[in-house]
């Protein structure tokens, strides 16, 4: 669906430079910065979450007792342990 967007021309001016100095088109920089908000906003939501903070937590301290493997040998480990099944 089409969008009009209109800016104040110092927003726009800004925009306009920042899209020149990273090489991409206007669209694309606005794509991008919308997608930026969209992830901070979510983080905010996260880090305002006491119960998603928990789970990080748990999740980090997992990762450092060696309880979550990553990569190849994880997987062929874990469909080892299928068959053997």
């Amino acid at each position: 669906m089409p969008m009009t967007l209109r800016l104040p021309p110092d927003l726009d001016t800004e925009l306009r430079a920042a899209a020149e100095e990273d090489r991409r088109s206007v669209h694309q920089t606005v794509v991008l910065a919308i997608e930026t908000f969209l992830a901070l906003r979510e983080t905010a939501e996260v880090m305002a979450d006491p119960e998603a903070l928990r789970a990080l937590a748990e999740a980090r301290q997992a990762v450092a007792d060696g309880e979550i493997t990553y990569g190849l040998d994880a997987v062929r480990n874990l469909v080892r342990g299928r068959q053997a099944s």
